[in-house]
C-alpha cells in the first residue's frame, strides 16, 4: 500500500521502456516484456490517485489492446484504481463485473485476482446508487468471497465440521461409487417393498467425521498448494471492505451471517496469535506486513491481538476507531449485544480516532469564527501509508461519515461536509458522493445547496433502474 514507492518506481523506469517502445532500438511494440512493463508503470501511476490517473489509464488501455492475455490482469488492476480515483462507477462495473470486462483478466492466473476485482465491482455498484445496487453488490460478494470461505472451510459451518484440514481431506479422498450405488438401489427396493432394514449411512458418516476431526494434517503438500487455496489476508481485506460498505448502505443487517463467517475466517488467519500466546513487541502478528489488513481485521478482532502498541500512531487510531465502531454496530455478534443508538459520546470517540488516522482531516477548517476543539489534531503528525486511496477510503471515509450521522452535532456535521466536499472535487462522477453531500447539507440547513447536490446525483444516474 505504499503509493509513494510505487509511483517512484514507475517514474524511474518509464523513460527506459518508452525509448524501447518504437524508440532507438525499434523493438517490436507487441513484445510481451514491454507491454507488461507498460501495465506495471500504469499501476505505479494509478497509485497517485487522481493526480496521474489519466496518464495511467492511457497506458493501461494501450497494454490491454496490445496483449490482453499477457498484461490484462495488471492493466485491469491499474484501471480499477484510475476509474475509482475519478468516481467513474459505471465504467468500473462494466470493466470489473460485466462479462466483456471479466474476459480480459479472468485467465491472468493471479491468485484470487478475479475475486478481488469482483469485489471492486461490487463497491462500484454501490457507488452507482441505482435501483437494486445493494442486491447486485451482495450477489458479487457471494460469488467472489462467500464461495472461497465455504469451499476452504473458513466459515462457521466449515469450522464446526473441523476447519480447513477436514475440508481438504474430503476433497482428496474420492467417494466410493459402488457404495453409493448400492445404497441408492437399496433405498429404492426399501421404498418399493417396505423393508424394515434401514441404512446406517448417517450414523456411520457422523462417526467417521468425528474420527476425521481428530486427525490433523502436519503440513500442506504440493497437491494442496496447486489445487486448494485458503483465503489470503488480501482477499479477506477486500471482502471486509465490500461487506462494510454493504452494511453502511443498509444493503445487509449488522447481524447478517456473512459477518459471522468473515469473523471466523479472520480468526483462522490469526490462529498463531491465540489468547495463550499474546503478541509482544518482539512477536509480530501474521498480518503486520499489511497495514490495510490490520485496519480491516480490527473491525471484528480486538486490536490487542494485532500487536497494537507496536504500530504508528495513525494506524493505531484507525484500528481503535474501527474496532469501537464494530462494537457499537455489533458486527457478526462479535461483541455480545450491540446498540447503534448508544450515547453520542461513544460515536464521538470513534470520530476522534478516525480523524487522527486520515491525512486530509488535518487540513479541514471550521466555518469562519469557529475552532474545532473536539477533533483537534496535533500538528505535524506524520501519516504513514496504510494502503492506496481507493482501498483505505472504504474504511476511513465512509466510517467517518457514518459516525458523524450518529453524533449529529454541528461540529461533526461540518466535518462530514468537508469530507463530502473533498470527495465531490476529486470524484465528481460518483452519484453516491453527491447524495451523501446532499444529506449532510440538509442537516446543516443549506436547502438550496442540498437540492443542487441531489440533482447532480440524480443526473449522474442515482436511482435509475427498476425492480420487478
Amino acid at each position: 500500500g505504499d503509493a509513494r514507492s510505487a509511483l517512484r518506481a514507475a517514474t524511474n523506469v518509464s523513460t527506459y521502456w518508452s525509448e524501447r517502445d518504437g524508440g532507438h532500438l525499434h523493438l517490436n511494440p507487441s513484445h510481451s516484456g514491454q507491454i507488461l512493463a507498460t501495465a506495471l508503470i500504469a499501476v505505479g501511476l494509478a497509485s497517485a490517485s487522481s493526480a496521474r490517473a489519466s496518464a495511467a489509464e492511457r497506458l493501461a488501455e494501450s497494454a490491454t489492446t496490445r496483449d490482453s492475455q499477457g498484461a490484462g490482469g495488471v492493466a485491469v488492476w491499474a484501471l480499477s484504481h484510475c476509474l475509482g480515483a475519478e468516481g467513474r462507477s459505471s465504467e468500473m462495473v462494466s470493466k470489473l463485473a460485466g462479462f466483456d470486462g471479466t474476459q480480459i483478466y479472468e485467465s491472468c492466473g493471479y491468485l484470487n485476482f478475479h475475486n478481488r476485482m469482483m469485489g471492486y465491482g461490487g463497491i462500484a455498484s454501490l457507488d452507482q446508487r441505482r435501483s437494486g445496487a445493494g442486491r447486485a453488490a451482495m450477489r458479487l460478494y457471494d460469488g467472489a468471497f462467500s464461495r472461497v470461505l465455504e469451499y476452504s472451510g473458513n466459515n462457521i459451518e466449515g469450522l464446526e465440521r473441523g476447519g480447513e484440514d477436514i475440508v481438504l481431506l474430503e476433497k482428496l479422498v474420492p467417494r466410493n461409487i459402488k457404495r453409493d450405488a448400492a445404497t441408492a438401489i437399496g433405498s429404492v427396493f426399501s421404498a418399493w417393498f417396505g423393508s424394515g432394514s434401514k441404512t446406517k449411512m448417517e450414523k456411520s458418516s457422523r462417526v467417521e467425521s468425528v474420527g476425521i476431526k481428530q486427525r490433523q494434517l502436519a503440513r500442506r503438500t504440493v497437491e494442496d498448494v496447486l489445487c486448494w487455496l485458503p483465503p489470503s489476508p488480501l482477499l479477506l481485506t477486500h471482502a471486509t471492505a465490500l461487506l462494510f460498505r454493504l452494511t453502511l448502505s443498509d444493503g445487509i443487517a449488522p447481524s447478517d451471517q456473512r459477518w459471522s463467517d468473515l469473523l471466523a475466517a479472520w480468526n483462522v488467519m490469526l490462529l498463531t496469535d491465540t489468547d495463550e500466546v499474546k503478541p509482544t513487541p518482539d512477536k509480530r502478528s501474521v498480518i503486520d506486513f499489511m497495514p490495510l489488513g490490520l485496519i480491516a481485521s480490527s473491525i471484528l478482532i480486538d486490536p490487542s491481538r494485532l500487536n497494537l502498541e507496536s504500530h504508528p500512531a495513525p494506524l493505531r487510531n484507525a484500528m481503535q476507531g474501527l474496532n469501537a465502531m464494530g462494537k457499537l454496530m455489533n458486527l457478526g455478534h462479535a461483541y455480545g449485544t450491540g446498540n447503534e443508538s448508544r450515547h453520542s459520546g461513544e460515536w464521538r470517540d470513534v470520530m476522534r480516532h478516525l480523524v487522527n488516522a486520515r491525512e486530509s482531516c488535518q487540513r479541514w477548517e471550521m466555518p469562519t469564527g469557529m475552532f474545532s476543539t473536539t477533533y483537534a489534531i496535533p500538528e505535524h503528525v506524520p501519516i504513514e501509508p496504510m494502503g492506496w486511496d481507493m482501498d483505505t477510503r472504504q474504511f476511513l471515509e465512509y466510517a467517518l461519515f457514518h459516525a458523524a450521522m450518529q453524533v449529529r452535532d454541528h461540529e461533526s456535521l461540518c466535518l462530514a461536509r468537508a469530507i463530502c466536499s473533498e470527495g465531490t472535487t476529486l470524484r465528481p462522477n460518483c452519484p453516491e458522493i453527491w447524495w451523501r453531500y446532499a444529506t449532510v447539507l440538509d442537516m446543516l440547513g443549506d436547502e438550496v445547496a442540498a437540492e443542487n447536490a441531489r440533482s447532480a446525483s440524480v443526473s449522474l444516474g442515482s436511482g435509475e433502474g427498476a425492480s420487478f
